[in-house]
């Protein structure tokens, strides 16, 4: 008896009444044999002839979709497990034979359901242009390593050079060193690329975040239980962290100016934003502050042909960056290659509560060295009480120091500081604020169009 003529007279019966015993053993009859024929018909293939297939000691059906297509489905879930091995396609004869039985079956299956409320099979949901592929993994949160991953023309690290998960922090206590060892711990920072800010012999946060780059590129911590073992890996990076300098001519002929205003319309007056004096050029040149400078020199004269000691900071990096990444809550800078390996690590500043950074992802569009910087109270903040636009002539004592890397997000870049020693200490105008040296090593590492992702 087909499925449909058992529909209509279970219908039927169920008006009649209990006193219609014989009709209603009738139906039952039916049902249970239409019920039988919906097993075998819910189980099996389109094609009548074919038994289920055995896959390492497990069977499984064979599904035939509308275009051809053959797949092994668990007769227990009714999940897809992949595509039967022998994938041939129909005949338009065998198509529509397997269309007519698809159609039969739902239609039975739904009137069975929706009479009794059996829970039926439900009928394997295959994408016809693509092959299913079984999930093994549940979906997990985007990473930085998957963001660099999207990059154009990422190459995906060989076994061995993976990427390195990002903000792992540095676990370790502040070492028992004097202020000079501090200082060649810094140095040795400084050189591989982790910045600690102003070398000044001293520890700190800024210490700190380097340590947790080096972590991070390294794979492991920096031993800082003995000095001696500092001392041998500086031997390897380039000799000893402070070293003896001469004062030359060129550097004694350093423009120089007497003050910097504070307000922007005083700063607008000047021909330019240089240094205010020898020390704060010669600091600079070498990464320190202007008070360990005075420190390692006490009573020397910065004057030309003067020998004083300095930090031995070292060759600059030089592979080129893809991925930056702005921790707004670490108050770093963290820039990664094509391949997802950290290759430099600065302390920086990062907005404010009042004029907070950008969110989300944007990207490098232009790179100015020694730029002129054009104040706008209408477009961003306003400084004392100028209501103007003002022009201030380039120099690293400027508002945005001796470089400006543009972001596609209007007004917003990553820039310089004349005030190194307040990095990661102190707030900014929503950008990204570095320590000149810093500022400028990047500038000669990123390219227009690289990603810059702010995150907290």
């Amino acid at each position: 008896m087909s499925g449909s003529c058992a529909i209509r007279n279970i219908r039927d019966t169920a008006r009649i009444g209990k006193s219609k015993t014989m009709t209603t053993r009738i139906v039952l009859a039916c049902f249970a044999a239409t019920c039988l024929s919906a097993t075998a018909l819910f189980s099996t293939s389109v094609y009548a002839d074919e038994k289920p297939y055995e896959v390492a000691q497990a069977f499984y059906d064979i599904y035939v979709d509308q275009d051809g297509n053959r797949f092994l489905v668990d007769p227990d879930t009714g999940h897809v497990v992949g595509p039967a091995p022998d994938n041939r396609s129909l005949t338009r004869r065998q198509q529509r034979r397997a269309d007519r039985r698809n159609k039969r079956r739902n239609n039975l299956q739904r009137e069975l359901g929706n009479l009794f409320g059996l829970r039926t099979r439900e009928e394997p949901k295959v994408n016809t242009r693509q092959k299913p592929a079984v999930r093994r993994n549940a979906p997990r949160k985007s990473t930085v390593e998957d963001e660099v991953a999207r990059l154009p023309g990422f190459e995906r690290p060989t076994v061995g050079a993976k990427p390195r998960s990002s903000g792992k922090n540095y676990s370790g206590g502040k070492p028992g060193f004097n202020r000079n060892q501090m200082a060649s711990l810094q140095v040795l920072l400084d050189r591989e690329g982790f910045s600690p800010g102003a070398i000044d012999g001293k520890w700190g946060s800024n210490v700190a975040k380097a340590m947790s780059a080096w972590k991070e590129a390294k794979g492991s911590e920096l031993d800082l239980s003995n000095y001696g073992r500092l001392e041998d890996i500086l031997a390897g990076t380039g000799g000893s962290a402070i070293v003896s300098y001469t004062i030359t001519a060129k550097d004694a002929a350093t423009p120089l100016v007497k003050s910097v205003p504070v307000d922007y319309a005083l700063k607008a007056e000047l021909p330019a934003l240089s240094y205010t004096s020898m020390v704060e050029m010669l600091a600079e040149k070498f990464h320190m502050s202007q008070s360990y400078l005075r420190h390692l020199n006490p009573g020397k004269r910065f004057t030309a042909g003067t020998t004083i000691k300095v930090a031995a900071t070292g060759e600059r990096k030089s592979t080129k960056v893809s991925y930056i990444v702005a921790d707004k809550n670490k108050k770093q800078i963290r820039a990664y290659d094509r391949n997802g390996a950290l290759v430099v690590a600065y302390p920086a500043t990062i907005g404010s509560a009042a004029t907070p950074s950008p969110t989300g992802s944007h990207s490098v569009t232009r790179i100015a060295v020694n730029p002129e910087y054009t104040y706008n109270p209408k477009k961003n903040f306003q400084q004392g009480e100028n209501d103007k636009i003002l022009r201030i002539a380039p120099g690293p004592n400027g508002p945005v120091g001796s470089v400006w890397i543009a972001l596609s997000k209007p007004t917003y870049g990553i820039h310089g500081t004349p005030n190194p020693e307040t990095i990661g200490k102190t707030n900014s105008h929503g950008c990204i604020r570095l320590t000149n040296w810093d500022a400028r090593e990047l500038a000669k590492l990123v390219q227009r169009g690289a990603t810059v992702e702010f995150t907290e």
